[in-house]
């Protein structure tokens, strides 16, 4: 099937935020006496990479010995996430932007499917730079959409704002359940992770990703289109 538009998730994917993301999970998961590091949080947390929060939250607590309830851990969460990401550089990975031009100037049209909310994606987009990039009406955010992934919703109106078949559709998503839903819409998902681990890799080929790329500096736009013609 021929590529004709490509899909962006915003956050890990083309804005690197994961460490707040990430911190906040560690440091609520403290207060409530549950020890996490990176890799213990990736065997016990089944949503640690791409979320959402509350099922983090929620996985958190049932690590915990419940003596603090599920909102109170996803309050904390929400507030550490806030506070890390002030001391955070927020703007598009390195790379994106050159295959992104490069994805333009070969007459692909181009989008962004998040579930971020409408306040946070909005900020996280105008403090990067994005906003100028990506015009409101090709940006579908939680919003917009019915079903949260691994639901394809995002993915089926990312294609129907570009204009075309989600069979069309390139997608790059840097979780599994990111992957799940690019699968369901019928399109071809490529992995983005944020962590160059082994495991993390493993699991976006095992939910269906044709080919994942550690960072955007990797991908030739000429090399992965010729799979697509």
């Amino acid at each position: 099937m021929k590529i004709n538009g490509v899909a962006f998730d915003l956050e890990g994917t083309v804005v690197d935020v994961e460490e707040a993301h990430h911190r906040g999970h560690f440091a609520v998961a403290k207060d409530v006496g549950v020890d996490l590091t990176l890799e213990t949080a990736l065997k016990l947390i089944p949503h640690f990479i791409g979320g959402p929060d509350e099922k983090i939250s929620e996985e958190i607590w049932d690590l915990s010995d419940k003596k603090y309830d599920k909102d109170f851990i996803a309050e904390r969460d929400k507030y550490y996430y806030h506070e890390f990401l002030k001391s955070s550089v927020i703007q598009p990975r390195p790379g994106f932007i050159r295959v992104l031009e490069e994805m333009r100037k070969a007459g692909l049209k181009t989008s962004i499917g998040s579930l971020t909310g409408k306040n946070e994606a909005e900020a996280l987009l105008k403090i990067s730079g994005l906003d100028k990039i990506f015009s409101r009406d090709i940006t579908v955010l939680r919003e917009n959409v019915k079903n949260i992934k691994p639901a394809p919703d995002v993915f089926f109106e990312t294609a129907r704002r570009m204009g075309i078949d989600p069979k069309e559709q390139l997608v790059f998503e840097d979780s599994p359940n990111g992957i799940r839903a690019v699968i369901a819409s019928g399109s071809t998902a490529i992995g983005m992770p944020v962590y160059d681990k082994v495991e993390v890799i493993q699991r976006l080929l095992d939910e269906g990703a044709v080919k994942v790329f550690k960072s955007w500096e990797e991908v030739n736009m000429t090399e992965l289109m010729k799979n697509f013609k």
